[in-house]
């Protein structure tokens, strides 16, 4: 019985033999077959034949062979070499065979030919790294892009922080009926650039992987009234109708991005009023009964332009519009939809149409959003709304000493002009260096900090001024970076040279005032 197990693994298995030196005894017909030599040809010669050249002068080689002379077995994967020169792979046991007197006196080795797999291992590697070297390329492609949109956006943003800033200031100056219609224009212009810039900025940020949702508690239906107050208006101009409609079983309160969720509808329903010509525009909030993720469904629905069956999936890729004409009649970048789409997968929510050409589209998304009870804490607190003229009368309450650093000269006039009306204190600086010698001097209760300058940046002007502050024992600056870049890491780039707020390029003069009272009241006030 013994003899015919051992004869049955014999021709199961390549087997070889060898002595305790590493010379060959015997093969069986299943190692020669992988090996490609008959009996005669090996018998007598030492197992580095099979060996790659020059590998049998290597030491782990010989160590092998030392150990197995000391009855130690020995398993592992080995390169070997056919008698055609051919490489082939095995996987090998070898097995020292004892005499009674303890010592060595054959090994026994077991083969299995892997050829094959560590060829389709190594094929699996091989495109592996194809593959993480194309995907290090694509990302690498996809970063570039999106510092050159970024760059790009920051070069258009610094000359359009003057041009808005002028054009609203000019807007609050007396102006006859026709001069009124140019400030006009120009504002629509420098609204209409700054939602491309934005969109821009947007889709780097996605590409990016920038873009984060800042979960806070909102209150659903203010949001929506001031959507109506921001759209009413453009839709009253085309003759449109627009309603606004919520299920009594929505709740109020929600924790959620609610600037994000307004990004999406401000889009969906500018592009209903953009492509309608008579009718309605309709929003309908409702909690979700679908099969779609999200608890809350929101649905805008127009009977405009209408939109091809064909088109339905291009429409929410970047750069893209149902129709190539709708670019010039009708403008836009195509970037909307697709960042709402990205919004919206960021909620975990879903986005789809219905449509027909001719008849008017509707779109709808959902959302998950978090109902809360928290609006006690986070909207009672809140002070009324005050009129502008209340809050420019808060600003004259109390003289503030204002730098404003710059090294733009219409930036620092732009400032200059804002704050003409207020009783405050402005000095000017052009470089970070100026800004440390001019407060080394005298104390600022605001410093408006430009980022990007020559010599030296405004982070290490913050810093320098930090370090002075605690040197000196000095109270502590207001400082509040002003920056054409607007991605999370330029924020936090901020905060961490010691700014208390990053503040985005174009600033309008209502922000800037209402940064100034924020900061040195206890609430913050909306106007």
């Amino acid at each position: 019985m013994t003899n015919q197990v051992y004869d049955a693994l014999l021709n199961s298995n390549a087997v070889i033999e060898f002595d305790a030196h590493g010379f060959i005894l015997w093969a069986n017909r299943n190692y020669l077959n992988i090996m490609g030599y008959e009996l005669e040809e090996i018998v007598g010669q030492h197992h580095s034949m099979f060996l790659p050249e020059n590998s049998q002068h290597e030491l782990s080689y010989q160590q092998m062979w030392y150990q197995l002379a000391q009855g130690q077995t020995q398993i592992g994967e080995f390169k070997r070499v056919t008698k055609t020169k051919k490489e082939v792979w095995i996987q090998g046991s070898y097995t020292p065979v004892r005499h009674p007197n303890g010592q060595v006196m054959k090994i026994i080795k077991m083969v299995i030919d892997i050829t094959e797999k560590k060829r389709l291992a190594e094929n699996l590697e091989k495109k592996n790294k194809e593959l993480a070297s194309t995907a290090e390329k694509a990302k690498a492609a996809t970063y570039a892009k999106s510092v050159f949109l970024a760059n790009m956006s920051h070069e258009i943003r610094t000359p359009l922080n003057s041009i808005i800033g002028i054009t609203d200031t000019l807007a609050e100056t007396k102006l006859d009926n026709q001069q009124a219609s140019f400030v006009e224009i120009l504002q629509r212009a420098n609204n209409q650039l700054m939602t491309i810039i934005n969109d821009v900025l947007d889709l780097s940020k996605v590409e990016a992987g920038e873009m984060e949702l800042k979960m806070l508690p909102f209150h659903l239906q203010k949001l929506l009234d001031d959507l109506t107050s921001v759209l009413g208006f453009r839709a009253k101009e085309k003759g449109l109708r627009l309603s606004i409609e919520v299920d009594p079983d929505v709740d109020s309160f929600y924790i959620g991005d609610a600037d994000r969720l307004r990004q999406v509808l401000m889009n969906l329903l500018n592009n209903a009023i953009k492509f309608t010509h008579g009718g309605e525009i309709s929003l309908r909030v409702t909690r979700n009964r679908t099969s779609r993720p999200g608890n809350v469904l929101f649905c805008v629905a127009d009977t405009g332009i209408g939109i091809s069956r064909s088109k339905f999936k291009d429409i929410f890729q970047p750069f893209t519009q149902a129709d190539p004409t709708t670019t010039r009649r009708y403008g836009g970048t195509g970037l909307g939809l697709s960042i709402t789409k990205n919004i919206v997968e960021m909620m975990q929510g879903q986005i789809w149409l219905e449509s027909e050409v001719g008849m008017g589209s509707v779109f709808y998304f959902t959302a998950t959003l978090k109902p809360t009870l928290e609006k006690l804490n986070n909207f009672a607190q809140l002070p009324q709304k005050r009129k502008k003229e209340d809050l420019r009368n808060s600003l004259t309450k109390e003289r503030l000493k204002i730098l404003i650093v710059d090294d733009v000269d219409d930036n620092r006039a732009l400032f200059g002009i804002y704050l003409q009306n207020t009783i405050h204190s402005i000095s000017y600086a052009e470089s970070g260096v100026e800004a440390v010698q001019l407060v080394e001097k005298e104390h600022f209760d605001i410093i408006f900090m430009d980022v990007q300058m020559p010599e030296m940046d405004g982070y290490e002007a913050t810093r320098r001024i930090r370090a002075m502050e605690r040197e000196m024992n000095r109270p502590v600056t207001k400082i509040f970076a002003c920056t054409a870049n607007a991605f999370a890491e330029d924020v936090q780039k901020s905060l961490q040279a010691g700014c208390d707020k990053h503040l985005s390029k174009p600033i309008r003069k209502d922000t800037l005032l209402k940064t100034i009272l924020a900061t040195f009241t206890e609430q913050e006030m909306a106007y």
